[in-house]
């Protein structure tokens, strides 16, 4: 299995804070079942230059693979970022936050409001070759109020991303949402998100068996095969969904 999305390098983000932090979020990731990782720390263009993001970012992953035990855990990594929504974007060389070796980039958006200008961003990134990765779609409640807005990105290109923790707590307001999405294959892949051990640990194995009990078998291979084709830079077909309606005061 692979991990798309989490903030494990040390002492860069609001992650691990140390090279044992990092350690011991790998050896959970291992007993998960993932034996393939891109790093995403955060990176803000509004806060902190592309250059500067770029040497703490190699600096951090020197710090741990250099780590006692980290190569003898046989993770195949690759470094990428999390992007907080930006038009910045579209005036830097963005290559370099993609996941290594892809034209994906995974991309971050405000929680509490739509952003402008991300339509317009969106396209822009697909017309220069890039495909955005939406990053833990059901966290945002503009999404949840009008799934149709999420609905018109992903048919423009996008690829949305859930996180495991939205899964495995299905009551929630952004489980529903979450299951919902993928159910309707406006979701195409699930990753940790994983922070520490304590706030946000490794629970993607525990994701696919919630999706696999509550929508089937083929759901759980078909989130697999797509973050295979994303991280080997393979043509994602986005599927040509049903856009969701309104019907008694509920989307289906």
């Amino acid at each position: 299995m692979i991990d798309m999305h989490c903030h494990i390098l040390p002492g860069i983000d609001d992650g691990a804070k140390t090279e044992e932090d990092s350690m011991d979020l790998l050896r959970a990731e291992k007993e998960q079942g993932i034996d393939k990782i891109v790093f995403t720390p955060h990176f803000n263009p509004e806060r902190i230059s592309l250059d500067k993001f770029l040497t703490r970012r190699e600096n951090s992953y020197e710090r741990l693979k250099n780590t006692k035990g980290f190569s003898e855990l046989d993770i195949e990594t690759k470094l990428g970022a999390e992007v907080f929504f930006s038009m910045k974007i579209l005036e830097m060389d963005i290559s370099k936050l993609c996941f290594e070796n892809t034209n994906y980039i995974l991309i971050e958006l405000p929680t509490t409001h739509r952003p402008y200008g991300v339509t317009h961003t969106v396209k822009a990134l697909i017309e220069r070759g890039y495909t955005p990765i939406l990053a833990h779609v059901e966290r945002y409640g503009y999404f949840t109020q009008d799934p149709t807005q999420l609905y018109d990105i992903v048919m423009l290109g996008c690829v949305a991303q859930i996180n495991a923790a939205a899964v495995t707590n299905g009551q929630s307001i952004k489980g529903v949402s979450a299951l919902k999405y993928i159910s309707w294959e406006l979701a195409h892949i699930i990753c940790s998100d994983a922070h520490s051990m304590d706030t946000r640990r490794p629970n993607t194995k525990a994701a696919y068996e919630c999706v696999n009990k509550k929508l089937g078998e083929n759901y759980v291979d078909w989130l697999k095969t797509n973050a295979v084709n994303i991280y080997r830079d393979q043509i994602f077909d986005i599927p040509v969904v049903h856009k969701p309606k309104k019907f008694l005061g509920r989307w289906k």
